[in-house]
């Protein structure tokens, strides 16, 4: 055994990867995924610690144009999983894969591949999205959307907000909002119908434990920033307390003041 540091320097770091982009619908390899600098690899699956993108497809949808990718700013690393991913997928028939890596340096040679395992992909035939235009909705901040369509709700911060907002008003969808995606919440995830959190990634144990479960689902909203205790949050100067109503797309990973129209369509 081997320690692999995935925090030496800037030019070291840790992530995961699909193999396969369960929202663009292509076929073979088209890696997506997290990953982070100078961190080791419980902070990404841990959902402790805000994530960069994988691919520039990915970095399109849901980062600034200036953010970094592992394609564009550690192509060694990018290419040697692309590699990996061919290599398992296509010619020795695994199943799409979730790859957990590390790398000391952006050198192929010092990638070191964890674990990996079976990638669950899950495709609706149709998606619920907001039956308005987007001049007409209050944008308040975006994170990245990792499951889900369109959902109206209300704002909860903890297990007994859950508990309240399903006694006042039991017509209506929780919106869990949380300032990581850790392990421990997965019981106030079970109880909600979304999760919005200020860090955490795409590939974070919660993140896809809350897709699995059919959760609308946005994470990393840098602009997030949350008091547990007082049961408030702030997304850009945009306040929200417990049962406020609230507006997520999982697609799109926008996040919305107020409540509107919804209808489906293929997706």
């Amino acid at each position: 055994q081997k320690m692999v540091l995935g925090n030496l320097n800037n030019d070291s770091g840790t992530g995961v990867v699909f193999t396969h982009n369960p929202s663009d619908g292509k076929p073979g390899v088209n890696l997506y995924g997290d990953f982070s600098l100078t961190n080791q690899g419980e902070d990404i699956v841990g959902g402790l610690v805000n994530t960069l993108p994988v691919s520039e497809s990915q970095k399109e949808k849901n980062f600034s144009k200036d953010s970094i990718s592992l394609e564009k700013d550690f192509p060694e690393i990018y290419e040697a999983l692309e590699e990996y991913a061919t290599l398992m997928t296509e010619k020795y028939g695994f199943n799409h894969q979730e790859i957990e890596f590390t790398f000391e340096t952006s050198k192929k040679e010092d990638l070191y591949v964890l674990q990996t395992r079976d990638q669950v992909i899950r495709r609706k035939e149709m998606q619920m999205i907001f039956d308005c235009e987007s001049t007409d909705m209050d944008h308040v901040g975006s994170g990245i959307g990792t499951g889900g369509g369109a959902l109206n709700g209300r704002a909860a911060f903890s297990m007994q907000d859950i508990e309240l907002l399903k006694q006042q008003y039991p017509n209506d969808a929780v919106i869990l909002i949380r300032p990581d995606t850790v392990p421990d919440d997965i019981d106030m995830i079970f109880e909600s119908e979304g999760l919005l959190t200020g860090k955490g990634g795409a590939t974070s144990h919660a993140a896809v434990t809350a897709v699995r479960l059919d959760k609308t689902c946005i994470v990393n909203c840098t602009d997030l920033r949350t008091n547990e205790n007082e049961g408030i949050c702030n997304i850009n100067g945009n306040i929200f307390r417990m049962g406020d109503e609230i507006a997520i797309d999982g697609y799109t990973g926008n996040i919305y003041k107020g409540n509107y129209p919804v209808r489906y369509e293929e997706a």
